[in-house]
């Protein structure tokens, strides 16, 4: 998401330094037919960083060209990739893979910001986890995010594409370790009692009720996602409203979702959590979408392959 954020905020000078940065990859490659990204990598590492912003902008070019080339790999779960996939071995053609280079270099200068450069403007990109801390006391005017919904996606297996790219040409995290630290990960692990007794009741209502329910491993398993989920949750909205001038204002987009038959309002969720930390909610727009993991899963129960609410909850400081 670095390397995204950076791209989509970069200055049209960036865009120009990325596109020599891969010529000067190319002539580093050398004019054999094929080549591998390995390689590739290798020579990208060679170069030195001119700019952060031109670097991420020529790796982020390369996120489509990642996902395309491991597609197959796929399994039958559509947010899946086997076990195992790499791009080890793969012979890349040297010509084509420079001129898609780019090429997607220009597409995505198409969404970048359109805001070039201005007065007394400037932009920084930093990496950072909100259920720990987000700088400051009092530090920013206004917070938009969206955090990942509750559908048990594996956030990190769903993008092994982009990984397995930055493993070869950047710096990349333990994946195993990335995985099990995600908001919503699927890799549960338990939180002390005392950590799910501080959410608010509601919220507790609903973990109670699922970890009633007759379904198999509801007591365990699933009791155990939902409730570090809202424990991490809630840590996050605290951070949020710590950094949050009096006055400032935010926006949540969420998305509901089900266990079962059991509908698990996430926005109203956000608003009970909120208002513990003087965030005063002020209007929240729904809105339906198609776009569920669920709904592509037909596995998946009656309940939940239905169409579901999104919601962009609004929010100020008091």
């Amino acid at each position: 998401m670095v390397h995204l954020g950076r791209a989509r905020v970069a200055s049209r000078v960036d865009f120009e330094e990325a596109e020599e940065l891969i010529g000067s990859v190319d002539q580093i490659v050398g004019p054999e037919e094929f080549t591998t990204l390995k390689a590739i990598g290798l020579a990208f590492r060679e170069l030195p960083v001119g700019t952060e912003y031109s670097h991420s902008v020529a790796i982020a070019a390369l996120f489509p060209y990642a996902r395309s080339l491991l597609n197959v790999s796929r399994t039958k779960n559509p947010s899946w990739f086997r076990k195992g996939a790499t791009f080890d071995g793969m012979p890349i053609e040297r010509s084509h893979f420079f001129s898609s280079w780019i090429s997607l270099l220009a597409e995505i200068s198409k969404w970048r910001s359109t805001q070039d450069d201005a007065d007394g403007v400037a932009i920084s990109i930093e990496r950072g986890d909100s259920r720990k801390s987000l700088g400051r006391k009092d530090a920013f005017d206004g917070i938009l995010t969206s955090p990942p919904y509750l559908t048990r996606l594996d956030y990190v297996q769903a993008t092994l594409p982009e990984f397995l790219l930055l493993k070869e040409f950047d710096i990349v995290p333990d994946m195993q370790r990335l995985r099990r630290s995600m908001l919503g990960s699927p890799l549960t692990s338990e939180r002390p009692d005392w950590n799910v007794e501080r959410l608010p009741e509601t919220i507790r209502d609903l973990l109670r009720r699922i970890e009633s329910h007759t379904s198999k491993a509801s007591a365990s398993y699933y009791y155990r996602f939902f409730s570090t989920y809202f424990v991490d949750l809630q840590a996050s909205m605290r951070n949020i409203a710590k950094v949050l001038k009096a006055g400032g204002s935010g926006c949540i987009v969420v998305q509901s979702s089900n266990y079962k038959e059991i509908n698990i309002d996430l926005a109203a969720a956000i608003v009970v959590i909120g208002e513990e930390f003087g965030l005063r909610h002020e209007d929240t727009i729904e809105f339906k979408s198609r776009r569920s993991i669920s709904l592509v899963n037909t596995r998946a129960h009656h309940d939940a392959r239905q169409p579901k609410s999104e919601c962009a909850v609004f929010f100020r400081k008091t």
